[in-house]
């Protein structure tokens, strides 16, 4: 197919500015079309578009934040809200998060959403501009996303923005209890479990999915009394003290530590994998039972589940549960 010099103009005018082009004619969006034919340029959304190779190397979050940006500035009076607006604050990295596209909306407004986009209705009008973006502020996002998502789902962008210093526990009890909106009892609960000790989504996540499946909270973070080459202290995702004297640890692979070259230890993919092992050894010498669960299991519950029962992870109906941390 022949070059289009205004189109690669455009193009890398829009990539300059982290964009997508979008077509604002029938004949243009049928050159655009024929592009993507040509596997020139893949479709963002239902009217935006990219350079194959430029959105290829993209992660998912930058590509997600392309479109809103884009869709920011062909509709420059939306204001994205929920899941959405979390992204574009930096809460918010779980791709489920991505499929859909939240905005809101006044209260007499008359549009319908669709399986992409969600509309969502508030009195307030009030938002900020993060990234060129129109969306909601960060308490009133956060309040939303913990009325609007799942817990398992909520709690992550809760955790992350307390653990990222940018907002406190306490205004977001003050935030949670003053905004406008259904299910306050809903985000409330959210906000019962969030201390911004998980290390990241992951966690956070499988934190949810242990309360919702009844076993006692775990303490996060807790360093072991076994020590690594450098003499820090071996710290596990989840402990549990039981009250007959019982440790029992849970961990979340991290797999990403095998797969990002700039996390392996001396650079070396076998010295990272040694490393962890003998990282898990020395924690299993020093506990009663120790399980390691997948990211996948903790979402598909069951097998996650099993595990902690396997390990004698307590109940919250189960009686005397030591608050003790290991030493």
């Amino acid at each position: 197919m022949r070059t289009n010099s205004k189109l690669n103009r455009l193009l890398s005018e829009a990539e300059a500015n982290r964009l997508c082009i979008w077509s604002t004619s029938d004949t243009q969006r049928r050159m655009l079309q024929r592009r993507e034919a040509a596997g020139e340029l893949v479709r963002v959304g239902i009217r935006c578009f990219a350079r194959t190779e430029y959105w290829q190397q993209l992660p998912h979050i930058e590509r997600f934040r392309h479109h809103i940006r884009t869709l920011a500035r062909i509709h420059p009076r939306w204001v994205f809200g929920g899941p959405t607006a979390a992204v574009m604050h930096g809460i918010c990295d779980s791709l489920r998060q991505m499929k859909e596209i939240h905005r809101v909306m006044p209260v007499n407004a008359m549009v319908r959403s669709n399986h992409i986009m969600h509309n969502h209705y508030l009195r307030s009008d009030e938002h900020v501009i993060v990234d060129d973006v129109r969306v909601t502020t960060l308490g009133r996002t956060m309040f939303d996303c913990a009325r609007w998502l799942t817990f398992p789902d909520a709690l992550p962008i809760i955790e992350s923005a307390l653990r990222q210093r940018i907002i406190t526990l306490d205004e977001l009890h003050r935030i949670f209890r003053s905004e406008e909106g259904r299910s306050r009892r809903r985000a409330l609960h959210a906000l019962q479990y969030a201390s911004g000790r998980t290390e990241n989504g992951g966690e956070a996540y499988a934190l949810a999915v242990m309360i919702e499946e009844g076993f006692t909270p775990p303490q996060l973070q807790v360093a072991m009394p076994c020590v690594n080459e450098n003499g820090n202290p071996d710290r596990v995702d989840f402990f549990w003290r039981t009250g007959d004297g019982r440790s029992i640890v849970a961990e979340l692979d991290g797999r990403i530590k095998y797969r990002d070259e700039t996390m392996y230890r001396n650079g070396s993919l076998p010295d990272t994998i040694i490393a962890e092992k003998e990282r898990e050894e020395r924690i299993r010498m020093t506990v009663t039972s120790m399980v390691r669960f997948s990211f996948v299991e903790a979402y598909r519950r069951t097998d996650l589940v099993r595990k902690l029962e396997w390990a004698g992870v307590p109940r919250v109906t189960d009686s005397a549960v030591s608050t003790d941390v290991i030493v």
